[in-house]
C-alpha cells in the first residue's frame, strides 16, 4: 500500500534532477532566408483588457528589385544638364524676341505722341494770333454763365456781423428779418436755407465773424426784406451791427473788382453809377445811357465821359479760382439803386471783408 507524502511546512523538495535541453538553430547561409517570411508563432492568449499589437510589414526581394527598377527609370528621365541648356536658350530667345517688340512698339508711341505734342504746340500759337472764337461770342457765353449762376442765388441773402455766439441761426433771422419789416411777417418755415459762409471758424475775437447765408423761400418776401434794408447802411439789431446785401456769383464779383479803378474815377467826379445784372456798369449822362458790358467797352465809355482813359484786366478771359470761403459781396455795388457818394461811401473792393 502506497504511503501518501508526508505534511510539512514549505515546498517539498524534488530529488529528481533533469539535464537542460540544447536548442539547435539550423544555420542557412543563403541571403534569401533573410528575406523570406517568418512563419507565424502561435497565438498567445490575449487578455480581454490588452490591445493587439499592429503587425510588422513583411518585405522581400521581389519587392525591393522592384523598387529599384523605378528609381533607375525616375532617374533615367530626369533631364541632363544638355537638356537644361537647351530650355534655358530657348527661354532667352523667346524674351528677346517679346523685348524687341515692346521696344519697337515704344518707339512708334514716342512718335506719335511727339507728332501730336508739335501739332497741339503750333495749334496754341496760331490761336493766340488768330483766335477761332469771336470776342463777341465769347463774352455772350460768358454773360450767360454769369447770368444763369446769379438767377441761382436770387433768392438768397447775405447777413454780415452777426456774431459766432448765435447759433440757433433760423430763430436769430426770423427776428431780425420781422424787426426790418417791422410786422411779424417772416416765419421759420420761409427759410429754406440758413448757414454760416464755408470758411474757417475765427480763432480770435478781433476776426470778423462769418457771414450768414440765407434762401428764402419766396422771392418777393426776399426783395421786400432787402429794400427795407437797403433803407441805411448798418442797423442795430441785438447789440451788433448788421449789413444785409445780396448774394453776388463769384465771376460777377471778380469782374467787379477789376472794375474797381473805373468805379473810384466816378466817384471823384461825382457821377452816379448802378450795377446791373448779368454783369454791366451804367451811367446816365447828357440824357444817355452808358454801360460796360464788356472789356473792350471801357475805353468808349471813359470817352464818352471825357475822363481819361484806364486799362482794365478782361476778366471774362481770367483764370478764375474758387478759394475754400465763398466772397464777400460788395456793398457800394449790390444795389440796384443809383449811388451817391455822400450818402453812402463805396468801400474798397481790392481788400474785402470776409
Amino acid at each position: 500500500m502506497q504511503q501518501p507524502p508526508a505534511m510539512g511546512r514549505g515546498k517539498g523538495k524534488n530529488s529528481t534532477t533533469t539535464t537542460p535541453r540544447s536548442l539547435t538553430h539550423p544555420r542557412t547561409a543563403r541571403l534569401e532566408t533573410f528575406f523570406a517570411p517568418q512563419a507565424a508563432s502561435p497565438a498567445r492568449s490575449q487578455s480581454p483588457k490588452m490591445a493587439s499589437s499592429p503587425s510588422r510589414p513583411e518585405f522581400s526581394l521581389p519587392d525591393l528589385r522592384a523598387a529599384s527598377q523605378r528609381i533607375e527609370r525616375s532617374l533615367a528621365e530626369m533631364p541632363t544638364r544638355a537638356d537644361i541648356r537647351e530650355m534655358i536658350a530657348e527661354v532667352r530667345d523667346s524674351l528677346q524676341q517679346d523685348i524687341s517688340n515692346l521696344r519697337t512698339e515704344v518707339e512708334t508711341l514716342e512718335t506719335r505722341v511727339a507728332g501730336l505734342e508739335h501739332e497741339a504746340t503750333c495749334a496754341a500759337e496760331k490761336e493766340q494770333q488768330e483766335p477761332s472764337i469771336p470776342p463777341q461770342t465769347l463774352s455772350g457765353v460768358w454773360r450767360k454763365l454769369d447770368d444763369l449762376h446769379i438767377r441761382s442765388r436770387r433768392q438768397n441773402l447775405r447777413i454780415r456781423g452777426v456774431p459766432e455766439t448765435e447759433t440757433a441761426t433760423r430763430r436769430y433771422l426770423v427776428g431780425l428779418f420781422n424787426f426790418l419789416l417791422g410786422a411779424r411777417e417772416v416765419h421759420p418755415e420761409d427759410l429754406a436755407r440758413a448757414h454760416r459762409a464755408l470758411r474757417p471758424t475765427p480763432t480770435s475775437p478781433d476776426e470778423p465773424p462769418r457771414d450768414i447765408i440765407c434762401c428764402l423761400s419766396s422771392f418777393t418776401l426776399k426783395e421786400r426784406i432787402y429794400l427795407s434794408a437797403r433803407a441805411q447802411r448798418t442797423w442795430d439789431f441785438r447789440g451788433a451791427r448788421i449789413s444785409i446785401f445780396n448774394d453776388l456769383s463769384p465771376t460777377t464779383f471778380q469782374a467787379r473788382r477789376f472794375l474797381r479803378p473805373v468805379t473810384q474815377v466816378l466817384q471823384r467826379e461825382k457821377i452816379p453809377y448802378r450795377w446791373g445784372y448779368p454783369l454791366s456798369l451804367s451811367v446816365r449822362h447828357n440824357n444817355l445811357t452808358l454801360s460796360i458790358r464788356t472789356p473792350e467797352d471801357v475805353s468808349q465809355f471813359m470817352r464818352s465821359l471825357n475822363l481819361p482813359e484806364l486799362q482794365v484786366q478782361a476778366w471774362e478771359t481770367f483764370d478764375f479760382r474758387p478759394q475754400l470761403g465763398p466772397e464777400a459781396p460788395l456793398q457800394g455795388g449790390s444795389s440796384p439803386q443809383r449811388h451817391r457818394p455822400r450818402q453812402r461811401p463805396q468801400r474798397s473792393l481790392e481788400n474785402p471783408r470776409p
